[in-house]
């Protein structure tokens, strides 16, 4: 009996491996956002610019987009499990060699190769519950999977800052790395893999089928595509919230970090409600709100005069209309192939974090020819209308339109 053809587990069966799955999701977007707010410190302590150092955030999610080809079948041949709890260990051992990064060049180096590494944590996680959760019952499993793991965002963007401040920028990164330490060793001793489990051999004639198979679905080019652009225009931001908010208030690390992890407190909302919006408002219906709200946050943003404190508001609407419309792209992405689900969900984090990757050289171009305010009212254009269109032009299974 293969993985995904396994009978359905009882709701108290899918809770340890829920909680741990998001211990491990936890550390892996900890480390992914602790960068953001030590921008500026970062360039001063390497004599560098910010958008020199804003490109280290571009770096790792390109490493992180470019290792999920490899990723994904990985995971569907050796074990989903057995990848997460390897890719922590060398995530752990990654944060702990940047720690004692001796210059930029070296930080940009090893930043990249975390992000190859984290890239086996949080999608193949994500097909791991859509192996074992029903269609119907996905979404929400994974609602409840992101509020842990976006506690983990909202603690690497607030925390980092915090740390650095009193005990300087390397201790983010050993802080980091003691984390991806314990979900690695959650997994080991709590999750067992599914008993009479078949996995193919792991060859690159079994990595072109599973990826033939995900390819064959009508719906999975323009899925991956719209996931792009989402990226882009939600991840373009976070690197350059520090530098802006110290232009227009002069505040440090800690209180831009509180900014930023605004927009985890946004999905936590969205990861305790999933079971409500999804039955009462359904995908299309979340994608369009998500949209409309992100434009809505962003555009009060871009409003220079108003109190950097009120940006903590803004960024938790940006983060709740995010994940209506993420999560939603989730949930389909993970029933494109059934029989290839590691490798389905892998594309897909490709697609997301090739977003992430070209959205702050999108935004370092918008903010030199349009200024701040110019630069943030056009990635909420573009995301609201992202949010209007995406009904109009994917079929979105389970939809009430």
């Amino acid at each position: 009996m293969s993985e995904t053809q396994a009978a359905a587990p009882t709701p108290a069966s899918l809770r340890p491996l829920i909680l741990v799955l998001g211990a491990c999701g936890f550390a892996s977007t900890f480390t992914m956002r602790i960068l953001d707010p030590l921008v500026p410190t970062l360039a001063t302590e390497f004599d560098r610019t910010i958008p020199q150092v804003a490109a280290v955030a571009t770096a790792f999610s390109f490493a992180y987009a470019v290792g999920q080809p490899f990723l994904g079948p990985i995971a569907d041949s050796v074990g989903k499990l057995r990848t997460i709890s390897v890719c922590l260990g060398l995530l752990a051992l990654l944060s702990v060699v940047a720690a004692f990064s001796a210059s930029f060049d070296i930080l940009t180096v090893v930043r990249a190769s975390t992000g190859i590494v984290a890239g086996g944590v949080i999608p193949v996680a994500m097909a791991a519950i859509g192996d074992r959760a029903p269609m119907a019952e996905r979404q929400i499993m994974l609602g409840r999977f992101l509020v842990l793991m976006i506690v983990g965002q909202m603690a690497g963007a607030a925390c980092s800052g915090i740390i650095a401040e009193h005990f300087g920028w390397r201790g983010v990164f050993v802080m980091a790395g003691a984390m991806a330490a314990i979900a690695a060793l959650l997994v080991v001793l709590v999750l067992k893999p599914r008993k009479n489990a078949e996995r193919a051999p792991l060859s690159f004639k079994g990595a072109l089928a599973n990826y033939a198979a995900v390819f064959a679905n009508p719906r999975t080019k323009l899925l991956y595509a719209l996931v792009i652009t989402e990226g882009s225009l939600i991840f373009g931001m976070p690197p350059y919230v520090a530098a802006i908010l110290k232009e227009r208030s002069e505040i440090g690390p800690s209180l831009a970090g509180l900014v930023i992890a605004g927009t985890g407190l946004g999905g936590i909302i969205y990861g305790l409600l999933t079971r409500i919006l999804v039955e009462r408002l359904g995908p299309a219906r979340m994608t369009i709100t998500g949209g409309l709200l992100m434009a809505i946050g962003y555009g009060l943003f871009a409003l220079p005069f108003l109190p950097w404190w009120s940006a903590i508001g803004f960024f938790v609407l940006n983060g709740f209309g995010f994940f209506l419309m993420h999560g939603t792209f989730q949930a389909q992405a993970t029933e494109l192939a059934p029989t290839a689900r590691g490798s389905a969900v892998a594309l897909f984090a490709c697609s997301l974090f090739l977003g992430h990757a070209i959205g702050p050289v999108v935004m370092g171009l918008a903010l030199h020819l349009l200024g701040p305010t110019g630069a943030i009212l056009l990635f909420a254009l573009g995301i609201g209308l992202l949010g209007l269109v995406t009904p109009r032009i994917l079929p979105l299974a389970g939809s009430r339109t």
